[in-house]
């Protein structure tokens, strides 16, 4: 057997098992935000709820990787520096669709910001709307954020806003996880998530997988402790320093 038909003899059937996962993850979002929200809705149990989305996360990735489809590498002191935070700012980079499942499922009680069409999603709008931060009001975002985070919940945002490859240039960050941690008063965390060989990236089919493991690999930087809020064009001006702050940590 040449090397050609090897590789194609072993990449057929991780493509269907990267699409059984893909249909796994999104009927998850169905039957989560179906049959096992609304009760826990009656009784406002927003802790609850993301409790469950993070142990759902956790399954996935622990699937994922008993099954040689990825592995996590991430050192004891930076598992634990993430197994420690409370009310931070947990500011990441998003080369694939799963950053947010790989994150969240390392972080204690956590949830992240959502764009708005993710809360309108046929499979996991529910999910989305009832455990996570929908950025549809920018002054609501701000408060309810504000909120959790003195709560003790850690924010995971991507400021990059869509999946960008690891070789883009000229990176453009959006001021939000600066804004909000200025307005919190809390400090920002950064981690760098890289994904070796890409999947799921911007424009890349589910079923586009390597025939070896995908590594992600998670680094956390340093802790950046922000000023205070301030009012009007102050806040402004340090919301684009802050930003500057977090893109040379997360991309240095």
């Amino acid at each position: 057997m040449g090397e050609a038909s090897r590789r194609l003899w072993i990449r057929v059937p991780r493509s269907a098992l990267a699409l059984l996962f893909f249909l796994a993850f999104g009927v998850g979002g169905l039957v989560l935000g179906c049959l096992l929200f609304p009760p826990l809705a009656l009784f406002r149990a927003r802790r609850a709820m993301r409790a469950l989305v993070r142990a759902c996360y956790r399954l996935f990735v622990w699937a994922a990787r008993a099954t040689g489809m990825i592995r996590v590498v991430l050192s004891a002191e930076d598992r634990a520096r993430l197994a420690a935070m409370r009310g931070c700012v947990v500011v990441a980079s998003h080369p694939t669709l799963i950053d947010v499942v790989v994150l969240l499922s390392l972080l204690p009680d956590a949830t992240a910001v959502a764009k708005a069409a993710a809360g309108r999603n046929f499979f996991y709008s529910r999910v989305v709307r009832a455990a996570f931060l929908v950025n549809d009001n920018p002054q609501l975002m701000l408060d309810a954020a504000k909120g959790l985070l003195a709560d003790g919940v850690n924010l995971a945002i991507f400021p990059e806003g869509t999946r960008t490859p690891a070789d883009a240039s000229g990176r453009k960050l959006h001021r939000g996880a600066a804004q909000i941690a200025l307005y919190a008063g809390v400090p920002v965390q950064c981690v760098s998530i890289a994904c070796d060989p890409p999947v799921l990236a911007k424009g890349q089919p589910a079923w586009d997988v390597a025939d070896r493991v995908i590594t992600f690999t998670v680094r956390v930087r340093s802790e950046i402790l922000p000023e205070a809020a301030a009012p009007g064009a102050v806040r402004h001006s340090a919301a684009v320093a802050l930003t500057e702050r977090i893109r040379a940590l997360l991309f240095q």
